[in-house]
């Protein structure tokens, strides 16, 4: 009886490490989809930031101002208005994906401090996670590293 009792113990056990490690592998899919739409969004507001500097040069009076340089000022506008709604649609999807699972966050901070050095007991402490999982996220690491 007590023999069977372990193995579905130790069945638990592995259930519940393979679980923290999906967590722990989507919180880091998150994380870099996030870093790389923040990238994107860095981009689009240096190329929106370019073309409104270009504007404001053709928006300069000028009394020989022609039919060409008010179309490329057209243009010039859409495309600010282009990017304003991409740079509206990621800031809204990067909200999304933040607040999507509330427990990542805390495997991603553990994750961050094994990565920085910290040591079982330190993530124990700060992350509040069981002595299991803390190991598991320090072997993890080392293997890696």
């Amino acid at each position: 009886m007590t023999l069977w009792l372990i193995a579905l113990s130790a069945l638990a056990l592995g259930l519940a490490l393979i679980a923290l490690v999906a967590v722990v592998m989507t919180s880091r899919r998150q994380a870099e989809l996030i870093e790389r739409q923040q990238q994107r969004l860095l981009m689009l507001t240096e190329t929106a930031t370019e073309v409104l500097s270009l504007k404001e040069q053709l928006n300069e009076p000028k009394q020989d101002s022609n039919f060409a340089e008010k179309q490329l000022l057209a243009q010039l506008e859409q495309q600010v208005s282009t990017l304003n709604d991409e740079q509206r649609r990621l800031q809204e999807k990067l909200q999304e994906l933040a607040e999507q699972d509330p427990g990542s966050k805390l495997y991603h901070r553990a994750s961050k401090l094994v990565a920085s050095g910290a040591t079982v007991e330190e993530l124990m402490h700060e992350c509040e996670l069981p002595q299991a999982e803390a190991e598991l996220l320090v072997s993890l690491h080392q293997r890696k590293g």
